[in-house]
């Protein structure tokens, strides 16, 4: 039995699409206190799967993710996976609004003008990045030197 799994058991139990806990009633549910990483680092909360990411499995294990998390409020809210309802990838499902409100707190401004302009640069870097890949990379005539032969 993992660690996490009964939190995971405790997310099968609910009924409703999200679950809004803070960290003393999610420690309950877990029987232990989470770590002092959990506190202090967003990317503790991340949806991550993979090696050392032990709290995520606990909760992806039960078709449920980490949608929002208030660290400076103790808070953290789970939503169930769209995909376990409706088949549809739910992380690609934000409203405007709710994209805006997150990419505000990764900017640290509201201004919706630089958002969209930091937004729109972003897409541009990655888009020429994929268009320069496809090109062969920076170098296109690049050609490996021969191998020598030793006999």
């Amino acid at each position: 039995m993992g660690k996490y799994e009964p939190l995971a058991a405790h997310l099968q139990g609910v009924e409703s699409d999200s679950w809004v806990a803070d960290f003393a009633e999610l420690e309950e549910v877990l029987g232990f206190s989470l770590p002092p990483s959990a506190h202090r680092y967003r990317e503790w909360w991340a949806n991550q799967r993979g090696g050392g990411h032990s709290q995520a499995k606990g909760w992806q294990d039960a078709d449920w993710k980490v949608w929002d998390v208030d660290l400076a409020g103790k808070r953290v809210e789970f939503r169930r996976k769209r995909s376990s309802l409706r088949g549809v990838d739910a992380d690609h499902d934000f409203s405007d609004e709710e994209l805006l409100r997150r990419a505000s707190v990764y900017l640290g401004t509201t201004d919706r003008a630089k958002i969209v302009h930091e937004a729109l640069k972003a897409l541009c870097a990655r888009e020429a990045g994929r268009r320069l890949a496809r090109l062969g990379g920076t170098m296109p005539g690049l050609q490996a030197p021969p191998r020598r032969h030793f006999e």
